[in-house]
């Protein structure tokens, strides 16, 4: 089944632009159009349609208000139609007009919306153009990576910034995990313990150790105790890790150290649980877990990058 793309449109000659041939087109593309000739309706329609909507096209000139008389110099319904896009900012706007210039009639600032996006169509070039791009443009802010990039978009510049410290490839594994997550795609779950060690886990370990935030050659164990201020071997003088993260670290390095083991010396059989019963809840507890210790570390990085200043917070008990 074909998929099909809403939209409203909003013109004051919504009906002579909707003709047999318009309808042809939007049939043929798959789009459903609801017509509106005025602001107020285009506001009605936006929250009393009872299904999802795709797209909104605006003219340059119509009114705000029913029966309104309009001229060529009516740009109310645009004023208005702006004031809804800031209330349905998840629905993209785009204007389709027959004037090519639009200066005489509205500032840059107003338009700029329409001109940052390229979303400007003119109805002497066919309605085509438009409707491809609406199609386009509702594919991509469909799709999982867009969502997801969106939804994530500091989260995963953290994860960038500590690739750059230590030339790991932690953003590529998170950004990946979270769009298989949202998908619904997450299989072999049991081999992400392994990466979750060597991207993140080791690497941060490594990291904080290079600005002195924690000794050289620890343990992941050992990094989870001091942080967590459990390390018998030294005692720093304030709170690196906040308490409230305390057991979300604990609960991460125990977890992904049993995890990446499929045998031998092992306390939780973690890896054999998740491959038996194909389970993907504990890898996506764990990927969470981990955004939110990188969500602290970088920020803290970020205001303790004076060495000799880290060291001196911690010593080793004798």
């Amino acid at each position: 089944m074909d998929k099909i793309y809403r939209i409203i449109w909003a013109d004051d000659e919504i009906d002579a632009l909707l003709d047999e041939n318009s309808k042809a087109l939007l049939s043929k593309q798959h789009v459903e159009a609801i017509k509106c000739n005025n602001a107020a309706m285009l506001e009605e329609k936006l929250k009393n349609v009872n299904h999802r909507i795709d797209a909104v096209i605006v003219d340059a000139n119509f009114t705000a208000k029913k029966f309104t008389p309009s001229d060529e110099k009516e740009v109310s319904g645009l004023r208005k139609a702006m004031l809804l896009r800031e209330r349905y900012e998840s629905i993209p706007f785009y204007l389709y007009t027959q004037r090519v210039n639009l200066s005489d009639l509205v500032d840059e600032e107003e338009l700029s919306y329409f001109k940052d996006d390229n979303a400007i169509f003119f109805k002497g070039n066919g309605l085509l153009p438009l409707l491809d791009r609406i199609k386009n443009d509702v594919d991509k802010y469909n799709s999982a990576e867009f969502q997801i990039d969106n939804q994530f978009e500091k989260e995963l510049n953290y994860f960038q910034t500590f690739d750059k410290q230590c030339d790991a490839k932690s953003y590529e594994l998170v950004r990946g995990l979270l769009i298989q997550s949202r998908v619904c795609s997450l299989t072999e779950a049991e081999n992400y313990f392994n990466q979750f060690r060597s991207e993140i886990l080791e690497n941060m370990n490594a990291v904080a150790a290079h600005f002195g935030i924690v000794p050289k050659g620890l343990s992941l164990n050992d990094f989870s105790r001091f942080l967590c201020s459990k390390a018998e071997n030294y005692k720093p003088k304030e709170e690196v890790l906040p308490k409230a993260l305390h057991m979300l670290m604990e609960y991460v390095v125990r977890m992904v150290q049993d995890g990446s083991h499929k045998r031998g010396n092992i306390q939780y059989g973690v890896h054999q649980f998740v491959s038996k019963y194909n389970d993907t809840l504990i890898i996506q507890s764990l990927l969470f877990a981990i955004i939110e210790l990188m969500s602290w570390f970088i920020p803290y990085l970020a205001t303790h990058i004076d060495k000799q200043v880290n060291l001196a917070n911690w010593h080793k008990v004798e």
